[in-house]
C-alpha cells in the first residue's frame, strides 16, 4: 500500500493527472516516490501513444504531430519545458555569479533564451513525431520520455542542491541506493520488453549517451551555480528526451 501511495504521489507531483487523493508529502515520502519517476515517463509516453494509435489513419502526420505535442504539454503541465526555459535564461542570459543566475531562474518572466529554448524543443518534437508517424515506429513515443525521466533521477542522485530551499530539493539529495536499485530493476525490465523493437546494442548506446549527456550537464550546472535546482531537473529531462528522439530516428 505504501508503494502505491508513493507512485500516486509522484504522478500527482510530476503530471496534471487528477489523483484527488490526500497523500503524505514529507521528504521521506518523496524519497520513496522518486523510485517511480521513470514510470511517469511511461505514463506520458503511453498517453501520446494512445492518441497516435487512435488518429494514425484519420489525419495527416503534421496535424497528428501537433496534437501529440499538445497532449505532452497537457499531461505534464509544461513542467519540464518551464525548467528548460528558466535554466537557459539563467545560464545564458547573464554573465555573473550564482546568486544572480538563481534570481533570474526564479523570475516568472520569460526571457529571450527561454523563448528560443522552448521553440527549439517544440520544433524538434514536431519533426520527430512526424518522422515517427511516417515510418510507423510508435515504440519511440514511449521510449524517449522514459529515458528522459531516468536521466532526471540520475542527475538528482549524483548532484547536490544549489539552493537551501525549493521544490527540486524534494528529490535532489533525497534519493538513496534503495531507490536507485528499484530504478535499475525498472530500467532492466523496460529495456528487456523494448528489445522486441530495438536491438540491445542500440539500447546500451542510448543509455550510455543519456548518462554522458546528464553528467556533462551536471558539470555545466556546477560551473554556473555550484549545484542543481528543480529547473535543471526539468531541463535535463527535456534535453535527454530530445537526444533520444534524434538518436532513435537516426539509426
Amino acid at each position: 500500500m505504501e508503494e502505491v501511495k508513493s507512485f500516486l504521489l509522484m504522478i500527482q507531483f510530476m503530471t496534471r493527472i487528477p489523483i484527488n487523493k490526500a497523500l503524505p508529502c514529507e521528504n521521506k515520502n518523496f524519497k520513496k516516490a522518486s523510485a517511480y519517476i521513470p514510470l511517469i515517463g511511461i505514463i506520458v509516453g503511453m498517453s501520446q501513444f494512445i492518441v497516435y494509435k487512435l488518429l494514425f489513419n484519420l489525419i495527416p502526420a503534421e496535424f497528428l504531430s501537433v496534437i501529440m505535442i499538445i497532449v505532452y504539454v497537457f499531461i505534464t503541465g509544461g513542467f519540464h519545458l518551464d525548467g528548460l526555459g528558466d535554466t537557459c535564461d539563467g545560464f545564458f542570459a547573464f554573465k555573473g555569479g550564482k546568486d544572480k543566475i538563481l534570481e533570474i531562474m526564479k523570475d516568472s518572466r520569460v526571457g529571450t533564451y527561454s523563448t528560443i529554448a522552448v521553440i527549439i524543443d517544440i520544433l524538434i518534437r514536431y519533426i520527430a513525431y512526424v518522422k515517427i508517424i511516417n515510418i510507423n515506429s510508435g515504440y519511440i513515443i514511449i521510449l524517449a520520455p522514459f529515458v528522459g525521466r531516468v536521466s532526471l533521477v540520475l542527475l538528482a542522485y549524483v548532484g547536490k542542491g544549489a539552493k537551501e530551499e525549493g521544490s527540486g530539493n524534494l528529490i535532489i539529495n533525497n534519493i538513496s541506493n534503495r531507490e536507485m536499485g528499484i530504478i535499475f530493476i525498472i530500467v532492466a525490465i523496460f529495456f528487456y520488453v523494448a528489445s522486441g523493437y530495438l536491438h540491445v546494442t542500440y539500447e546500451i548506446l542510448l543509455f550510455g549517451i543519456s548518462c554522458i549527456v546528464t553528467l556533462l550537464f551536471y558539470k555545466l550546472c556546477k560551473d554556473k551555480i555550484e549545484g542543481i535546482t528543480g529547473d535543471n531537473l526539468g531541463a535535463i529531462n527535456e534535453i535527454v528526451e530530445l537526444v533520444a528522439l534524434i538518436f532513435l530516428l537516426s539509426i
